[in-house]
C-alpha cells in the first residue's frame, strides 16, 4: 500500500471498519479512481453529496483497506465460531459420558435386582428367566412377570431423570 493513510472517520470521530455502504449523512457512497502522484488510480469510497459540497466531511475510505477490514471481521467471527462449536463438542462429550455413566449403573442395578430375585425363587439358572421363550411366553411366572415390570420401571425412571436432566440444563 502507498505511504498515505486512509481516512475513513466520519464527522462523529468513528472509524468505518469495514465495507461502508452508506456515508454517516446516509447518502449512498461512490467508488472513485484517485488522481494524486501518491495514490494514481487506487480506488476509494467517497459519499455521492460530497461531489456538490467538497468542505464537508463525508465518509472516505480506500476500497483495498475496507475490503482487507472486511476480512479480519470475518476472520474474526470465523474464529469465535469454532471456538463455540469447539465448546459446545467438548460440554456434549461431557453430558453424553455422564449419562452413559448413569445408564450403566442403572443397568447393573437391574441385573443385581434380577439375580437377587432369580435366587429368592430358588432358581439357579439365570439362563431361564432372560432367555426370549421366557419373556415373551403368554404363560409367564409371576416372578418372572413382576421382575420384568421391575425392569420396565427402571428404565422408565431412568428415562424420566434423563429427560429432566435434558430440560432443567
Amino acid at each position: 500500500m502507498s505511504s498515505s493513510s486512509s481516512s475513513s472517520l466520519s464527522h462523529t470521530g468513528r472509524q468505518t471498519t469495514e465495507i461502508p455502504t452508506r456515508c454517516w449523512c446516509g447518502a449512498n457512497l461512490t467508488t472513485f479512481g484517485a488522481q494524486t502522484k501518491e495514490n494514481l488510480f487506487r480506488r476509494f469510497y467517497r459519499c455521492e453529496i460530497w461531489l456538490k459540497r467538497k468542505i464537508e466531511h463525508h465518509l472516505f475510505k480506500w476500497v483495498d483497506e475496507a475490503v482487507v477490514d472486511e476480512i479480519n471481521m470475518v476472520d474474526a467471527k470465523h474464529s469465535q465460531l469454532k471456538e463455540d462449536v469447539d465448546s459446545f463438542k467438548l460440554c456434549t462429550t461431557r453430558s453424553l459420558e455422564k449419562q452413559a455413566k448413569q445408564i450403566e449403573q442403572t443397568l447393573h442395578q437391574i441385573k443385581m435386582l434380577m439375580d437377587a430375585k432369580t435366587k429368592s425363587c430358588g432358581t439357579k439358572d439365570n439362563s431361564a428367566l432372560t432367555s426370549e421363550d421366557t419373556l415373551t411366553s403368554p404363560r409367564m411366572s409371576s416372578s418372572a412377570n413382576s421382575l420384568t415390570k421391575i425392569a420396565v420401571a427402571a428404565i422408565a425412571l431412568g428415562t424420566m431423570a434423563w429427560i429432566y436432566a435434558r430440560i432443567s440444563n
